[in-house]
């Protein structure tokens, strides 16, 4: 019997033991649940402004991506991925544009993806790589912007490629590119250059007006881009005050990132804090500017989070995503025509579709969410917004033709959750909210947007949104640490 009221005495003391854990555990978990930051948000629906382009959105790639058994009708996966994010651009190019070479009779047959690997070493494509880019074109509903070779002048070269391009590509063609970052073709002290170092945008346009004019002696009004320069130039503005008249929209690189900056304290040090903090207009807006001054559309045809093919544990996260999500906006605010995500469909770091090698299928990585989530919300006009907060969170809005209003917040702090109260002024009683998500900030996997990650075929089926209440023109939305949510508004 003492054996026994002792063991009963000794499970009381035990589960009051539990009790008092659990009490101080959850008094614990209290105190680490950071309190909300508040934020107020003003949305002026009643001041339409620039109209998002439909095919805003795009993906850049390696130019031999062509060399591949990547592009045709029968990549089905690829295709409804394509679909899922909407009409896009799809622009072939990159650093392998210079190294890359046609011909119409002495092209290899096209190669695995087991295969796709970055290389500048040269390599011939011929007329199945360009049929099959436009056959897949017209089944997917994006345009091409096709980069032809100026690495190796050969005015003839480009210009016969032109010419198949353009009686294949029909209306997918957006437009032929001629070249890749020339403003690093001469030598520098850090690279190894494929001009003298003597060479500059006078070398550059003489060049460019030769391919183009062997172009046009067969195709009087091909479409025409350039110059497709990257990092702090005048080029562009001198490019447009050139050729205004002739191009059909300017193109130019930005990355805010470096994978190559070793040094942790540098601006473009190549981590979350710097992606989701400091913004480097300077990159493009000049360019963007000069482009409008002259009515001519602007790309920014090749971006990605970071130079040097990206970050592990960087541009393979969640905050890609986020980071995408705002830039876009940014640049649709200011004109921007659209921009294409680089990738090349390579496992790792950055690429917004990969191929996996192990499994032979094509999949979304994280940043792909971040274009998906975009091309929910940017659709009609852009409207004004005001966000007063002491978080790092951003705001946009755009009306659409019918007078939906959608409303868009990034939280891109990494520490603090928000409650925004979002005025809009209109009589609505409820709006819809969809939340793009992922277990941390870090996370490669786990994404989801309106509840639900996109489908092993590649399709994307919503979930419903949340209903949140509306009075007297406003409502209040939570906004957890790093993510985002898309409110609509009817």
């Amino acid at each position: 019997m003492s054996t026994l009221l002792a063991s009963s005495d000794a499970c009381r003391c035990l589960t009051l033991c539990f009790v008092v854990v659990a009490w101080y555990s959850g008094i614990s978990r209290a105190e680490d649940t950071p309190t909300p930051v508040k934020a107020s948000v003003s949305v002026h629906p009643g001041k339409p402004g620039v109209k998002i382009p439909g095919d805003f959105i795009g993906l850049s790639c390696e130019k031999k991506i062509l060399s591949r058994e990547c592009f045709g009708p029968e990549n089905l996966t690829l295709l409804a991925l394509c679909r899922t994010l909407g009409p896009g651009v799809l622009r072939i190019g990159g650093n392998e544009v210079d190294t890359t070479f046609w011909s119409r009779t002495e092209a290899p047959a096209l190669e695995s993806m087991q295969k796709n690997r970055y290389s500048l070493e040269p390599m011939t494509i011929g007329p199945v790589s360009v049929d099959n880019l436009f056959e897949f074109a017209r089944s997917s509903g994006w345009r091409v912007i096709y980069g032809l070779n100026l690495g190796v002048y050969n005015p003839a070269m480009a210009a016969d490629e032109a010419d198949y391009v353009l009686k294949v590509g029909g209306l997918q063609l957006l437009a032929l590119e001629i070249g890749n970052e020339p403003n690093l073709y001469p030598k520098g002290p850090n690279r190894p250059g494929i001009r003298p170092w003597s060479a500059g945008y006078k070398e550059y346009k003489e060049e460019f007006v030769g391919t183009a004019d062997a172009i046009r002696e067969k195709h009087r009004k091909a479409p025409i881009a350039g110059p497709a320069t990257t990092k702090s130039t005048d080029w562009m503005e001198r490019f447009m005050a050139d050729f205004k008249q002739e191009i059909a929209v300017s193109t130019s690189h930005t990355y805010p990132l470096s994978a190559n900056e070793v040094d942790p304290k540098a601006p473009r040090f190549a981590s979350i804090e710097n992606l989701l903090g400091s913004k480097f207009p300077d990159d493009w807006l000049p360019k963007l500017e000069a482009s409008k001054a002259v009515g001519v559309p602007y790309r920014v045809g090749e971006c990605n989070t970071a130079s040097g093919g990206g970050k592990s544990g960087v541009s393979d996260t969640f905050a890609s995503a986020l980071w995408c999500i705002d830039y876009m906006f940014d640049l649709a605010q200011h004109g921007a025509a659209g921009i294409n995500i680089h990738g090349s469909f390579r496992p790792g770091k950055y690429s917004p579709i990969v191929f996996n090698n192990k499994q032979e299928i094509y999949e979304p990585a994280v940043i792909y969410y971040g274009m998906l989530f975009f091309r929910q919300a940017a659709q009609g006009r852009l409207v004004p917004t005001e966000c007063t907060t002491t978080a790092n969170l951003v705001s946009y809005a755009a009306v659409d033709a019918d007078g939906t209003l959608r409303v868009v917040l990034v939280n891109k702090d990494l520490t603090r959750p928000v409650v925004a109260s979002v005025a809009f002024g209109s009589e609505a009683k409820r709006a819809e909210a969809i939340r793009l998500t992922a277990p941390e900030v870090t996370s490669t996997e786990g994404i989801t947007l309106a509840g639900t990650a996109v489908a092993a075929d590649g399709t994307w089926t919503p979930q419903p949104g949340e209903i949140v209440p509306c009075a007297d023109g406003s409502c209040d939305v939570s906004v957890p640490i790093a993510s985002a949510v898309l409110l609509t508004i009817n």
